[in-house]
């Protein structure tokens, strides 16, 4: 009786053992799925990934820019991220379930150069052979810039510094100046504008 007993307890046992491995096979395997807002734009870019649609235990969000990759369990929070320098970045979602099991998705950032737009305005003033030059207009990331008023004088300095507008004394004489403003970005990238300045007579 007690043989029958353990013998039964045993079957019991191995029954149990075949239906949770039967249930571990059948199981979904994960499945990686990944959207991100925007896809592309001028930097610095803050992206939004959707991951919700993904299957499994466990993630791991690279962003492919070098910087410390994301691990999580809830697939439901979207997860933010800037990229601060122009270039196209890789970011690789793997996710695992309880098995060991991975896959992967990737999706392709695109990070354009922001705009540069140089900008001078000049006006004449009191006495008449002296001009105001005012480039508070231009737009971008401006690092630097130099302001040539086109009689072999100018000015260059940090974009930070710069106070505006500035005041140039031209000679007393009748003549005309081509005044250049050219600006460079914190990416390395330029641009240039021009004003021709009529110097009155005498």
């Amino acid at each position: 009786m007690i043989r029958a007993k353990w013998l039964i307890l045993g079957a019991l046992a191995i029954a149990i053992t075949i239906g949770l491995s039967a249930c571990m096979f059948f199981l979904p395997l994960p499945e990686a799925v990944i959207e991100a807002i925007p896809q592309m734009g001028p930097a610095p870019l803050e992206v939004t990934f959707d991951i919700s649609g993904s299957r499994g235990q466990v993630y791991t969000l690279d962003f492919g820019d070098g910087s410390p990759a994301q691990s999580g369990t809830d697939f439901t929070a979207p997860v933010l991220h800037t990229y601060g320098d122009p270039g196209d970045y890789v970011a690789t979602l793997t996710v695992e379930d309880a098995r060991g099991n991975t896959d992967t998705a990737t999706v392709t950032i695109k990070v354009q150069y922001p705009p540069l737009f140089a900008a001078l305005d000049v006006t004449v003033q009191t006495p008449p052979y002296t001009f105001a030059f005012d480039a508070s207009g231009s737009t971008g990331e401006i690092d630097r810039y130099v302001l040539y008023f086109g009689d072999g004088d100018f000015i260059a300095g940090d974009w930070a510094d710069a106070t505006w507008p500035v005041y140039h004394t031209y000679p007393a004489q009748t003549a005309s100046y081509v005044a250049t403003l050219w600006i460079e970005d914190i990416y390395g990238q330029d641009d240039s504008a021009t004003e021709v300045v009529e110097v009155p007579a005498p």
